[in-house]
């Protein structure tokens, strides 16, 4: 068994206490991910039962099948973990990769805020937006929907930073040509594609952060009534608060306090103010993106407390 655990990386105790639904979808990706196969489309083929898939076999679509499963993962479980991979695009959805041998990298986790670093947080950001202010906020992230597919079009909300320069960086290497993005709200971002980018200052370029669930906070099963009801330093009226039920108000881990909405509020905003992986973004003629394949995930360094109404750009963009 020690063995096996050795050379799966599965832990030992989820082996010997197996059962399908233990690992997280990212862990069975990565496990499929030296998966090789004589007939292309059965990488992704004999992956169907692994994820419950509702996918039927069409030999003949080649990396389509991947595309496909991938497709349907994001449909049915609504994880955008699938979309944080780095090399080349996919021909069915760009934000999708070409090989599933991309999940055998680690993608950028940011780090957890807890404790005193969370009230650290918490504190500074008191200090620079008023309680209306991050209310806004907050209500903006938590009305965004689902990630979904329609026609292989990617239906993604996220948070936008329009890039306003992008140039190459002078001085790299002669191996790699390295980009340097000039982007509201971050600044200098740097990068390198395995996408031929035509600099045209005609084409509109964003970073998107779309890692919408972390920035929400861990579950904690609470109703979204009784947690409001609980407020002392919030206006209740509904008017002000729209769509609050058990989901978009299940922001904490159930043995915390009940905490206030204004407090609720700065725990998101000082999540969202973490490094995050972001995608970079081009605009397409008929007002659709592509999503440009990095070499490497490109992590930028967030905006700490330094956050504004007018950094938080909240958007549902359709991706081919």
């Amino acid at each position: 068994m020690q063995e096996l655990a050795d050379a799966t990386k599965i832990p030992y105790g989820t082996i010997t206490t197996f059962s399908p639904d233990d690992l997280a979808i990212r862990e069975k990706l990565r496990l499929a991910s030296t998966r090789n196969a004589t007939v292309e489309e059965d990488v992704a083929y004999s992956l169907i039962g692994i994820f419950k898939s509702d996918i039927r076999p069409h030999y003949g679509e080649g990396t389509d099948a991947l595309g496909h499963l991938l497709e349907e993962i994001v449909a049915r479980f609504g994880d955008v973990s699938v979309l944080a991979w780095s090399g080349k695009s996919s021909s069915y959805n760009s934000c999708l990769p070409a090989s599933i041998s991309v999940y055998n990298q680690l993608p950028y986790h940011p780090p957890s805020l807890e404790g005193e670093e969370m009230e650290t947080y918490i504190t500074k950001l008191r200090g620079k937006l008023s309680q209306e202010v991050a209310m806004d906020i907050y209500n903006q992230i938590n009305s965004l929907p689902p990630a979904r597919f329609a026609a292989r079009r990617l239906h993604l909300p996220c948070i936008i930073f329009p890039v306003r320069r992008l140039g190459i960086q002078e001085g790299g290497s002669s191996n790699e040509i390295v980009y340097c993005a000039r982007v509201s709200g971050l600044g200098n971002v740097q990068f390198t594609t395995a996408d031929d980018l035509i600099l045209d200052k005609q084409k509109k370029f964003v970073f998107a952060h779309p890692w919408i669930g972390h920035i929400r906070g861990p579950s904690s099963g609470l109703t979204g009534e009784d947690d409001w009801e609980s407020d002392t330093d919030t206006d209740t009226d509904s008017e002000g608060h729209p769509g609050w039920d058990g989901v978009t108000l299940s922001n904490f881990v159930a043995a915390t306090p009940r905490v206030g909405g204004y407090v609720r509020a700065l725990q998101m905003i000082a999540r969202f103010g973490q490094p995050f992986s972001a995608f970079l973004l081009v605009q397409q003629p008929s007002g659709e993106y592509k999503r440009v394949a990095a070499e490497n995930e490109i992590v930028v360094p967030g905006l700490g407390t330094a956050i504004t109404a007018k950094n938080v750009r909240t958007q549902i963009l359709e991706i081919l």
